[in-house]
């Protein structure tokens, strides 16, 4: 097994549908082999339409009980003891690959030793696409909020390193146990497991070939309210100055 993608759900729907008709798509032309797909569903109850949708496919089904704020790195680490790729890849509901980014993903990683190789993501104003007008999507959607002036400028001057679909190395990840549990609800979780994954050993890669369409949605409770926000990025920060001094030590 290549490739392991775990994806968090909680009530996206439409989402999901359109990335499950996806993945079957890939598997008619049998281009599925190299991976696996779980699904982890961190909610109060599971969703028995999604173990129907899935029956004949490589895609596996978790539940977590998770009531109330949406833990996703709590489901992201639940998934990564299940896994079985070499390479090990939060996937998040919303994105959808276009044409052939994940096969060009996977070999560019293993390709790579000392890269941890990242792709871009563009938005649409879709919250569902069928998978054979992808491309018709993608002619419409504009730039990431990670790409613009001001988030770029963190990343270049101030070493905030970001990337899409970031593809991890299983056995490094294990090693550095996985995505910290402190991080509850949206935000700052994915840059915080990109720097200590990448410390002493390897180098941040994005490569503009490999794309990712963003389908859209609003703002939910229970995940992305301004409290978790403002906590989560607080942690980040607080932690990367840490490392910072006991890296200057």
């Amino acid at each position: 097994m290549k490739l392991s993608l775990l994806v968090v759900y909680r009530n996206r729907k439409s989402h999901l549908e359109s990335q499950i008709s996806w993945w079957k798509a890939q598997a008619a032309i049998k281009a599925t082999s190299n991976y696996e797909v779980i699904i982890i569903e961190a909610d109060y109850n599971p969703s028995s339409w999604i173990q129907s949708e899935i029956i004949g496919t490589n895609i596996r089904y978790e539940f977590l009980y998770c009531p109330g704020v949406l833990h996703k790195t709590k489901a992201l680490n639940l998934g990564l003891k299940l896994c079985q790729g070499k390479f090990v890849a939060p996937f998040d509901v919303d994105l959808i690959p276009t044409k052939d980014t994940l096969e060009k993903h996977w070999k560019l990683a293993e390709a790579s030793p000392l890269l941890l190789v990242t792709g871009y993501r563009v938005m649409s104003h879709l919250s569902e696409v069928r998978y054979d007008k992808v491309d018709n999507a993608l002619e419409e959607s504009t730039i990431a909020c990670e790409d613009q002036p001001s988030a770029l400028w963190k990343h270049l001057v101030k070493g905030e390193r970001f990337g899409v679909v970031p593809l991890f190395e299983r056995t490094r990840l294990l090693n550095i146990e996985g995505w910290d549990e402190t991080f509850i609800g949206w935000g700052a979780e994915d840059q915080d497991i990109i720097e200590r994954y990448l410390q002493g050993e390897k180098f941040l890669c994005r490569c503009p070939n490999l794309v990712y369409l963003h389908l859209y949605h609003k703002l939910e409770k229970q995940w992305s309210e301004k409290s978790y926000i403002e906590a989560n990025r607080d942690y980040y920060y607080y932690q990367k100055t840490t490392e910072n001094k006991n890296f200057d030590t």
